[in-house]
């Protein structure tokens, strides 16, 4: 492989030119081939932004046509099956945005196409994985035995402050989050899960209710998104996070899939915990929680949130880095959280769209294993698939994929 891999973008969107294009017109080893959208102004937009090879309004015609060696799948979730499986297809390595699919036999078509290819596919998000050093870091202490034998833990996903107007229903994106195809705030949200299996290790089984909520939502109409980016002329000034939430809510969409979810996952190591996932209407309290994981062992303690990334209390203070007067490890926060912006990656922390953009490229150039691979994208898809069947069917889910790290 050539030291300069030529990239096709599909899905010219709110994360392709607020994360992924800007990244990828400044690392030298990155060429962005080629730019497509079935709306075709957004990726002429990009291009004048970004730079950029030729356009096109067809997947396919892309994936023919094109003279790339990679795919960043960026559309709504009801496309990346075929899309995926058409790059795999066609010699394509994948950077497929999450989620990796919403059913697990759709998930497994794809395991199985990478599997037979000898082709590189990293399945987003990066972050609450093993790519991120501090959740490596975390997790290597647990399996050394800083928690003794983890008994239960509890996550989910609450408002933000009183403070912060952006709340958590998506204010834009029909296809992308309330369409039937695209499997909801469920499949929206694998980070909870995938920080679960990133600290505790792999899931075993899971019991779960889950049901729809709110059947409308009022989002912002979609051509706003292509006046913002008509607008743009700087590429490192182009996140429609920065205005779409001031923008007016006029248009009334249906919800077709679970907004409310509430799972008992039941892991490898013995623990059992609790995970809600829920489109949050109104704004909580500052200091009233914030829904990161907490787990709790018979020698220790660790907590995610309360200002830092993590934190352990344990008897087993001889496996910690350091510890405090009052006996934590505290593992910080990178980046500036003074600047932080809900939903945004925190400045100067780690940014999992940039960090998987290069990490694909890593893989390609020096013929490295992905992280997180197909097996984790199985895993991390069946844990929400298997809430939805046990809801469906008012039996305990047991998991089929596992994992060891």
């Amino acid at each position: 492989m050539a030291d300069r891999v030529r990239i096709g973008i599909v899905g010219c969107g709110v994360v392709a030119s607020a994360y992924y294009l800007p990244y990828l017109m400044r690392d030298t080893r990155a060429e962005i081939a080629a730019l497509c959208d079935n709306r075709v102004a957004r990726a002429e937009e990009c291009k004048r932004l970004f730079g950029g090879g030729a356009v096109y309004d067809d997947y396919y015609d892309m994936l023919a046509r094109a003279e790339i060696d990679a795919v960043f799948i960026l559309t709504a979730p009801g496309t990346h099956v075929p899309f995926t499986l058409a790059a795999i297809d066609a010699g394509k390595h994948v950077l497929l945005q999450k989620p990796m699919a919403t059913s697990m036999d759709d998930a497994r078509k794809i395991a199985e196409a990478v599997k037979a290819s000898d082709l590189k596919v990293v399945v987003e998000p990066s972050s609450n994985s093993p790519l991120d050093p501090d959740i490596a870091e975390i997790r290597a202490l647990v399996r050394a035995g800083v928690l003794g034998k983890t008994l239960w833990f509890t996550s989910g996903i609450t408002g933000p402050t009183a403070y912060d107007k952006s709340l958590t229903v998506n204010p834009y994106g029909q296809a992308a989050f309330y369409a039937k195809d695209s499997g909801g705030f469920l499949f929206d949200m694998p980070y909870a899960p995938q920080g679960i299996v990133g600290y505790l290790g792999a899931c075993k089984s899971v019991l779960a209710v889950a049901n729809i909520a709110h059947r409308e939502h009022p989002i912002v109409a979609e051509d706003a998104y292509d006046d913002f980016l008509r607008s743009a002329t700087d590429p490192d000034d182009a996140n429609y996070w920065d205005v779409v939430l001031d923008l007016p809510r006029d248009v009334v969409v249906p919800n077709e899939a679970y907004d409310n979810v509430y799972s008992i996952y039941e892991m490898a190591d013995g623990s059992v915990g609790a995970l809600h996932i829920g489109r949050v209407l109104h704004p909580v309290l500052p200091g009233s929680g914030s829904g990161a994981l907490q787990a709790f062992g018979t020698d220790g303690n660790l907590i995610c949130g309360a200002g830092h990334q993590a934190s352990i209390i344990t008897n087993r203070r001889d496996l910690l880095p350091s510890v405090d007067d009052d006996g934590w490890y505290h593992q910080p926060v990178r980046g500036d959280l003074s600047k932080a912006k809900w939903p945004q990656p925190v400045p100067g922390g780690f940014n999992y769209y940039h960090a998987s953009s290069k990490h694909l490229i890593d893989c390609i150039v020096d013929d490295l294993d992905p992280i997180p691979d197909v097996d984790w994208g199985l895993h991390i898809t069946e844990m929400m698939a298997g809430a939805a069947i046990s809801s469906e069917t008012g039996r305990k889910y047991e998991m089929t994929t596992t994992l060891d790290y």
